[in-house]
């Protein structure tokens, strides 16, 4: 044995597999065909809004001479066929690195793709909306040149203002709806991926809700308001208004028709997510801090959901770090110490130290293989940590094949009930080897042999070590005095020795056999020893609760 074998505690809970935080839902990840069909929706919105505004032109407002209204839709169907060619290009450019993660579906995802899935449906409706004022324009223009009438070409350029309006508009609610389950899927794979920031265009539930009311709203009321009045004046040059109210009414539906369906779309966005948020916080429970929401927006809802699961994360690794602690420490001192109860700088207690090492350890690695021997360690440990544990000691570090056990440290304990446990603890690890030689031996097995020691005295507890790395520990003459003692065992013919501190701290407790005087290395003058044969439970009409908040 050697310091540089040294495993203490808190190394090992570093050593631990640490779950990763990318949890993999079971979400399909659709085909990257899905995009070029959200494309082609999108186009298809885009040519049912040019027809609507061609309509609106052409039977509603203007008055084309016969020669023209031929020429006005050539012009249109040539300008829309042409803006489907460059938006194909801007739907390449737009959406090349996450279709390619789409084919291949790879577990690693580039930010560049991430930021492409929360931008499609802005970009492509923005470009949609472009195009359409563009086609608007070209076509008002050449139409006014071709019939050489300017009112027409305002007219021309209206309506196709108007459609370009609901063409942008309900271009994004359906691409951004359509391009949910790809942004699920994406999301599946790293929920903790950023919704905000550079490279993400960011519309607020504000932004959204405006744009849709007021836009849809403007169009609604020009559409019902132009409709209404050409109806009136029919109506009026006919002598017939029968049925005038009745066109109004139907006019003014529609329009409401279409303003909240557009509505009802953006609200959708907002309560999808904030149901899904109260659903997974309302069966929140520590088992379950390893799940995480989807955000799959860049609004405030979806910002909500990425705060969530940094705060899941957060309380995941609380969690996980007193699922490791738990493994060193009892469950008191791991609370305590989380808690921020315990001063982890360096302070003088006084404490019980534990010190247990397998007798012939050396010549057994030479007959065991490498396998074998860390498989029985591992047993060896197994056992002698769990009996430490339940009698309240702290697993201050593993040397080679020895153990060290602190009792009293971090949390402060009288020291009379830091002996008791210190001494059941090395009775209980007696049993417990017993029964492991028994199956150790039944398996083909050598049986172990260890010598134990236990001192109380003062020691300097805290966190020792450099910035780098800093381990709690206890240093001292009492650690120094009780590893001389556990090495005695080996001279005494005695398994488990004591010191007289603590044999004066046991008291009527403790069983001993006949005190020894030993001469220990590094010590001017003989020190006093006593094998522990047992305890006198029935001495202990109230024995100290674990968390040390009072004694017998």
């Amino acid at each position: 044995m050697s310091p540089g074998d040294s495993i203490t505690g808190a190394t090992a809970v570093r050593l631990l597999a640490r779950p990763d935080q990318q949890r993999n839902f079971d979400v399909p990840v659709p085909p990257p065909e899905r995009i070029l069909w959200t494309f082609f929706g999108a186009i298809g919105i885009g040519s049912t809004a040019a027809a609507v505004g061609a309509y609106y032109v052409t039977l509603a407002v203007a008055r084309f001479p016969p020669e023209a209204l031929a020429f006005f839709v050539a012009a249109l169907s040539a300008s829309v066929g042409l803006s489907i060619v460059a938006m194909y290009a801007v739907h390449r450019r737009s959406s090349d690195q996450l279709r390619a993660w789409l084919a291949h579906q790879s577990g690693h995802l580039a930010l560049p793709a991430w930021y492409q899935a929360l931008n499609y449906s802005i970009r492509i409706s923005i470009a949609v909306g472009v195009a359409a004022v563009v086609i608007s324009a070209v076509v008002a223009v050449s139409t006014a040149l071709y019939a050489e009438s300017a009112l027409l070409g305002l007219h021309i350029a209206v309506g196709g203002l108007l459609a370009a309006i609901l063409d942008s508009i309900f271009a994004w609610l359906f691409t951004d709806h359509s391009m949910r389950p790809i942004l699920q899927a994406v999301a599946a794979k790293n929920p903790m991926l950023p919704v905000s920031g550079a490279g993400i265009v960011s519309l607020g539930l504000g932004t959204k809700m405006a744009i849709v009311i007021v836009g849809v709203s403007v169009v609604g009321s020009v559409v019902v308001g132009t409709l209404a009045f050409r109806g009136a004046a029919a109506a009026v040059e006919s002598g017939r208004i029968e049925g005038l109210a009745l066109e109004i009414f139907g006019v003014t539906l529609a329009g409401l028709v279409v303003s909240l369906s557009g509505c009802l779309l953006v609200a959708r966005q907002v309560t999808g997510p904030l149901e899904e948020l109260t659903t997974m916080l309302a069966e929140l429970i520590p088992e379950r801090y390893s799940t995480r929401a989807l955000p799959i927006d860049s609004d405030e809802a979806g910002q909500l959901m990425a705060a969530v699961n940094h705060m899941l994360g957060g309380l995941e690794e609380r969690e996980f770090i007193k699922d490791a602690f738990s493994r060193y420490v009892t469950r008191q001192v791991r609370d305590a110490v989380l808690q921020g109860g315990i001063n982890l700088g360096g302070e003088l207690l006084d404490v019980t130290i534990l010190m247990s090492d397998i007798f012939d350890f050396t010549p057994m690695t030479e007959r065991l293989t490498p396998r074998q021997l860390v498989k029985l360690l591992n047993r060896y440990f197994g056992e002698m940590v769990e009996e430490c544990l339940e009698h309240g000691g702290l697993i201050d570090k593993f040397i080679g094949d020895a153990i060290m056990v602190v009792f009293g440290a971090p949390v402060r304990l009288p020291p009379e009930v830091s002996a008791l446990r210190a001494a059941r603890a090395a009775l209980g690890m007696k049993r417990r080897l017993a029964a492991l030689n028994e199956a150790l031996v039944a398996e083909g097995m050598p049986a172990l042999r260890t010598g134990t020691g236990v001192h109380s005295g003062e020691a300097i507890a805290g966190n020792i070590g450099a910035v780098q790395r800093l381990d709690y520990t206890v240093i001292g003459d009492s650690v120094n005095l009780t590893a001389r003692i556990e090495s005695a065992t080996r001279t005494v013919n005695h398994d488990l020795l004591i010191s007289e501190q603590t044999r004066a701290l046991l008291g009527d407790w403790a069983i001993v056999g006949e005190m020894l005087e030993v001469q220990l290395k590094g010590k001017s003058a003989p020190t006093r020893i006593f094998p522990l044969l047992g305890l006198r439970e029935d001495k202990l009409r109230d024995p100290p609760p674990l968390d040390g908040s009072g004694a017998s």
